[in-house]
């Protein structure tokens, strides 16, 4: 056998091993990021899904004035890892506390991002007047861009990817993806909306993320404050409610969760939206 053709073979196998260790990535760490405490599953196998281990890791109660609160969250996941020494990808989802959402009205200019930096710098000013994170700290994610229509910007402090990018390569992981709850819930569950109008709610902690839509667009976005025990029953303008809880919709309808996150602590919901 020539060199040159030993050399194609040996090539060849290494690709396909590569290949196949992608295609059969045994295990995903799919964490679910909230002041509250973190919501952690990992997840065996891509085309058919088993949820191998899931934990919820509580986190103390930290100080509003707190820039993003993260140092806390991190050490509890760092000492789970060290019991738990898992390494392969890891999929965040943040949660509302972490992450500010403005709605940029309409204009021809919104397909420019300088404009849209420069029209969400204005609304920051004006809808967060009283932040202690200047605007310059975040980093910005639109929504896709429909005509006549509001676009929806995700703002997620700068510090807080770093962080989570660090820790992932100090675990000897990578972050595959780190992605506000909002997108996540949308994304899965953008079927069953793109042609209705309505209300989606997200319930997270003691806050509720009020997402108006038509036609699949955005058209107003909200929070309010959220507890079970003073509101047993949710507003009868909403049409969904993320992730089910142990309250009455009289006229809305509760997105069902299937398998080993039904009856759980809603957590888990966030975590693993999308993937079973």
């Amino acid at each position: 056998m020539s060199p040159l053709l030993d050399s194609l073979l040996t090539h060849l196998a290494r690709s396909i091993r590569t290949l196949r260790a992608r295609l059969s990535r045994p295990e995903r760490l799919l964490i679910y990021l909230s002041r509250g405490g973190l919501a952690v599953c990992v997840v065996k196998g891509r085309f058919r899904p088993v949820v191998r281990m899931k934990a919820i890791l509580p986190v103390a109660t930290l100080d509003c004035d707190d820039t993003h609160g993260v140092t806390a969250a991190l050490g509890a996941l760092t000492e789970w890892l060290n019991v738990h020494p898992i390494r392969g990808v890891i999929e965040w989802v943040v949660g509302i506390d972490y992450v500010r959402y403005l709605l940029l009205p309409w204009d021809e200019r919104l397909s420019s991002r300088p404009f849209c930096h420069t029209l969400a710098a204005a609304l920051f000013a004006q809808q967060f007047s009283g932040s202690d994170i200047s605007f310059s700290a975040y980093q910005l994610r639109f929504a896709r861009l429909a005509f006549g229509r509001p676009r929806l910007t995700a703002l997620i402090p700068t510090e807080l990817l770093f962080e989570l990018n660090e820790f992932a390569s100090r675990h000897h992981c990578r972050s595959r993806r780190i992605t506000p709850a909002l997108s996540v819930v949308w994304d899965s569950l953008f079927a069953r909306m793109k042609n209705d109008a309505g209300v989606l709610a997200l319930v997270e902690g003691q806050r509720l993320l009020r997402v108006s839509y038509d036609r699949g667009q955005f058209t107003s976005v909200s929070v309010q404050p959220f507890s079970e025990e003073r509101s047993p029953v949710i507003p009868s303008d909403i049409t969904y409610l993320f992730p089910p809880r142990n309250i009455t919709a009289p006229t809305g309808e509760e997105l069902a969760l299937q398998g080993p996150i039904s009856g759980d602590d809603p957590r888990f919901a966030y975590a693993l939206c999308g993937v079973l």
